[in-house]
């Protein structure tokens, strides 16, 4: 499980990595074509950690609800996120991740239930589940790639 909790890390850190040399101005743009910008999705990507390995396993979220809710899959941008907020983000992925690893060292995934993404894949067991949290990652990464292009 431990390399799961290091893609992960990793990926949340990338997402970081390729909003470097970016205004706070240019991460808010949603470009043309585009329904989400930069912000959306790393705060998208931390939020859905927190959705599939908790909340759609029949779980309470370990992070702020509010948070969680307002980037889960199906949202979009509601407002420029100013330069504080976007920064707490990162907090949240750390304290998401350290949670995280913590439960699943405490067994507090044991009563974890089955359950469909919305794109109809089944996701089994808590070890599918974070698992499949890697390929999702990998998803944000190609869109911050592609909107990265237009701001």
């Amino acid at each position: 499980m431990e390399n799961a909790f290091n893609l992960i890390e990793f990926s949340q850190n990338n997402i970081l990595k390729m909003h470097e040399g970016l205004t706070i101005q240019q991460l808010n743009k949603i470009p043309e074509g585009f329904s989400n910008n930069l912000v959306w999705h790393y705060a998208h990507s931390i939020a859905t950690v927190q959705m599939l390995c908790y909340f759609r396993g029949g779980l309470p979220v370990r992070l702020n609800d509010e948070f969680v809710h307002k980037y889960k899959a199906g949202t979009k941008p509601e407002a420029f996120v100013p330069v504080e907020e976007y920064n707490s983000f990162r907090g949240l992925a750390i304290e998401g991740l350290e949670k995280l690893k913590e439960d699943f060292k405490n067994d507090f995934f044991k009563d974890w239930k089955p359950f469909m993404t919305i794109a109809g894949f089944p996701i089994p067991s808590f070890d599918y589940a974070i698992r499949y949290v890697g390929h999702h990652f990998g998803v944000h990464q190609g869109s911050t790639v592609m909107i990265k292009k237009f701001v």
